[in-house]
């Protein structure tokens, strides 16, 4: 095992024909996942501004959300939760509440004008010293914190670096660190991704946007049977839970995709409300 900050979260979970998947696992370093490192550059924009709250939106077992409300009490600032659909009670909203996270609940109309400046302004109207996070933690503050991630790992012996693909903040904060062996598997086929991608850092040139759509399947969330039946297999041999969102689809093609060699590192973005009952 690689020496490093975190080589006892690194395992060889494929090892044949010539190929080696390596994976380093985000839930065992840290329960939020890639979360926490997407966090950490609008913490200290916050600290910078002199922010006595941050605010932001997601579902109702938003993995972001749950982050942010264990994150703001841990270092003492209110935060807002804007939730997608109408009000009900969730594990993970639960947490939130628990944690004193403020919770709105917004339509789905009202939810989809999420990125407009428009819904920024009206909520930091009603809460004016709040620091608004974008959906997921991603934009370039988000980019800030996720080289952090790889701290501490020879990457010299990966021929690739892979992970899934949401809104793409955590592909962009480890681009310029990787380079060119830095692969996306998004989980919906969306052809605008990679232009909202480059947007969060502006000096990254498009073509240098490597996304592999094979994984996405029927789409975010939309699981088939045999997916599920990896989940179990992949935790009865491996160990460990793999999200429905985005980990189970990547891990599944990159078992059964037999076109590719080499030693490559998986990062295993972690991510598990949406598999709580």
């Amino acid at each position: 095992m690689e020496d490093g900050k975190h080589s006892t979260h690194l395992r060889v979970i494929l090892d044949n024909r010539g190929r080696r998947l390596t994976m380093l696992d985000l839930c065992r370093i840290d329960s939020f996942g890639n979360k926490r490192f997407k966090l950490e550059g609008f913490l200290l924009e916050a600290q910078r501004q002199g922010n006595t709250a941050l605010i932001s939106v997601g579902g109702n077992r938003s993995n972001h959300l749950h982050a942010l409300a264990n994150i703001g009490q841990e270092v003492n600032l209110t935060t807002i939760g804007i939730v997608r659909g109408e009000e009900i009670s969730t594990p993970t909203l639960d947490d939130c509440k628990a944690k004193g996270m403020i919770l709105h609940f917004i339509s789905r109309n009202e939810f989809n004008e999420r990125h407009s400046s428009a819904f920024k302004k009206s909520w930091l109207k009603r809460y004016p010293r709040a620091l608004f996070i974008p959906e997921g933690g991603s934009g370039f503050l988000g980019t800030l914190g996720v080289v952090n991630i790889l701290s501490g790992i020879n990457l010299s012996v990966y021929n690739r670096l892979v992970l899934p693909v949401g809104s793409g903040g955590t592909y962009m904060g480890l681009s310029e660190l990787v380079g060119d062996r830095l692969w996306g598997y998004p989980m919906v086929r969306d052809a605008s991704l990679p232009k909202r991608m480059q947007d969060f850092l502006p000096t990254a040139n498009l073509s240098d946007i490597q996304l592999d759509y094979s994984a996405a399947g029927r789409g975010f969330a939309k699981l088939r049977p045999e997916d599920l039946k990896f989940q179990h297999y992949f935790l009865e041999e491996i160990g460990v839970l793999l999200d429905k969102t985005y980990n189970l689809k990547l891990a599944r093609h990159l078992f059964q995709d037999e076109s590719w060699s080499g030693h490559w590192l998986w990062i295993n973005t972690g991510g598990l409300q949406a598999d709580r009952d």
